[in-house]
């Protein structure tokens, strides 16, 4: 087995999966241009019409933003097998809260946004103040925020890859964006999401049974990886004491994120989870979202990080700290991937980048409208000047990510610079929602503050 860093070639098949994904993304925004113009409701909720599963996937597969594959990559390179544990212990225990106590509940309140639920709560002009600070943060400082970070991951992919500038990228990928998420709205980001979950776990099943093969089963790399670092990389459970993921950090995440998760508006208002919920048909739906939020998630994530164990074997340096370990997936996809198969890989990585780009501009436009400008600003207007408005929106939205993502020149300098929108650098994983309960000011402190 080579140990020398690969290089990345595409070839023309490369090339044309790529297109490929983006034409079909610019049909789905001209197939259902006619239903998303129909009224608020159609467009930034379909309706009301979802099933939990299609809704549950497609928040699964929002929250894999630009750096997963390499940030949960090189996390599983410097632990082993038990990486399981840091999915469990971030997403876990809280998805499944949602499920079972408060999507319920939540789905019967029949909000339009969730920060509406501030006035249904609270009365007078501190829960006015409160729900519209809450939605201008949301449209214009997380999301903005959370957009760039997007943006600047899918540009410096792009970059190494098929050597594109930013110009170029933003060039050839955003009107793309733009497009298919103003023409269909709601229902144009769900179905993408969903045509990009199956992108996403196709390519890494992919490079799973590749790198199976190559050390002769899952039974060969498991002797590999005893031989070259010993019992522990192998273990099902967490170390004692680690310095990424020992049992402490694993039983302090499962806590942090799950107590107070769905009591507060954490989830709802900062992210686009509550957006999910209430565009679920029934209530029983709003609670499978949870379900298939979770069982998605973690099959999206185990598959993809799996892999890398390879990486540890393959490229020591990766594990002592010699070679960035961020770089894991990168060589993965560089020695493994054949032509046709590497494009696949490539455009699973930008689906993941551009489903997490598509909720936000569809989200920070529906709370605005409704929590500020509707609510505000002209209360009375025709759907087609509230849709126009919207749509203004989420260029304002875009365009302030561009210039967040062409400021900054590292992912990790911008999760650090937005870190009091999103409190954690791999917030992402789970969205708000993993970040909820003991991260976020519970909903039920409130009647301290607000009469």
């Amino acid at each position: 087995m080579s140990h020398d860093v690969p290089q990345v070639a595409l070839q023309a098949i490369d090339y044309l999966l790529i297109g490929l994904y983006l034409s079909a993304l610019i049909g789905l925004g001209l197939y259902y241009r006619k239903y998303a113009q129909e009224d608020l409701e159609h467009f930034f909720l379909t309706g009301r019409r979802f099933p939990g599963w299609m809704s549950g996937t497609s928040y699964a597969v929002t929250c894999m933003n630009a750096d997963v594959a390499p940030a949960y990559c090189g996390m599983t390179v410097i632990t082993g097998v038990y990486i399981c544990w840091w999915y469990i212990s971030r997403f876990g225990f809280g998805l499944m809260i949602g499920a079972v106590l408060f999507a319920v509940v939540w789905w019967r309140l029949k909000i339009f946004t969730s920060p509406e639920f501030y006035e249904l709560r609270f009365a007078g002009s501190a829960a006015i103040t409160l729900r519209t600070w809450i939605s201008l943060r949301s449209a214009f400082i997380a999301v903005v925020a959370w957009t760039g970070s997007g943006l600047l991951g899918l540009s410096k992919i792009s970059e190494s890859v098929l050597g594109w500038d930013k110009l170029t990228t933003f060039a050839i990928v955003l009107p793309v964006i733009l497009f298919y998420v103003i023409l269909s709205g709601y229902i144009g980001v769900v179905l993408s999401d969903l045509f990009q979950a199956i992108i996403l776990i196709a390519a890494s099943i992919m490079m799973m049974g590749l790198v199976w093969h190559d050390f002769g089963g899952p039974g060969g790399l498991y002797t590999a990886l005893v031989n070259q670092y010993g019992e522990a990389v192998v273990s099902w459970h967490p170390p004692r004491s680690h310095e990424l993921l020992g049992v402490v950090g694993v039983i302090a995440w499962t806590v942090g994120t799950a107590v107070g998760y769905g009591g507060d508006l954490a989830p709802m208002a900062v992210a686009m989870e509550g957006q999910r919920v209430l565009s679920c048909k029934t209530a029983r739906e709003a609670s499978k979202m949870y379900i298939w939020a979770e069982v998605t998630m973690f099959l999206m994530v185990a598959t993809l990080t799996l892999p890398a164990l390879a990486a540890m074997v393959m490229w020591p340096g990766l594990r002592d700290g010699s070679i960035d370990k961020e770089l894991s997936y990168g060589m993965l996809i560089g020695h493994y991937l054949p032509p046709g198969v590497l494009g696949l890989a490539l455009v699973a990585l930008f689906a993941s980048i551009m489903s997490t780009v598509d909720s936000n501009m569809n989200f920070g436009g529906q709370v605005f409208i409704n929590d500020v400008y509707k609510r505000l600003i002209r209360p009375v207007a025709s759907t087609r000047h509230y849709l126009l408005v919207g749509k203004l929106v989420m260029f304002v939205i875009m365009s302030l990510a561009i210039l967040v993502a062409t400021q900054d020149r590292t992912s990790s300098t911008l999760w650090s610079s937005c870190s009091v929108c999103h409190r954690l650098r791999l917030q992402p994983i789970g969205g708000s929602g993993g970040g909820g309960g003991l991260m976020h000011p519970p909903v039920w402190l409130l009647p301290l503050v607000v009469p």
